[in-house]
């Protein structure tokens, strides 16, 4: 979990996105809970990050991406946390961490899709996707 007096220059990139999702509650998204529970259960992810939803328009992909640039100055506006795990057998454990999260929806991004989106090869574990309206 994050060091609150760890200078920003020591903090790994992880410890970046964890700073940005504590300051992020809104609707049933609890940051304290949704990181406690993650670092609770360190063995399950090896990444996660928080932010918009994956683009859905593929004529123009950075719409949703690139709206933060417009919210960046006064809050970081995610509401969907990726979270890559460390295996195909911790996506059910990961899953369940969403009703506790009171979510409004889940999916999981299968390793047929996590090496391209990722551009990696052989493909790394599924992402576990949580979004909150």
């Amino acid at each position: 979990m994050l060091d609150p007096a760890k200078p920003v220059g020591d903090c790994s990139s992880q410890d970046l996105v964890v700073a940005l999702m504590l300051k992020a509650a809104f609707n049933q998204f609890d940051p304290k809970q949704v990181l406690s529970d993650l670092y609770a259960h360190r063995e399950w992810w090896k990444s996660f990050a928080m932010g918009p939803p994956l683009p859905e328009d593929t004529e123009y992909p950075l719409d949703r991406v690139l709206i933060a640039l417009r919210d960046l100055h006064y809050r970081w506006k995610a509401d969907t946390l990726y979270v890559l795990s460390c295996d195909d057998d911790y996506v059910i454990p990961l899953l369940d961490l969403s009703k506790e999260w009171q979510c409004s929806s889940t999916e999981v991004i299968d390793r047929t899709h996590t090496g391209s989106l990722l551009g990696r090869h052989p493909a790394p574990p599924p992402i576990v996707v949580y979004w909150w309206d």
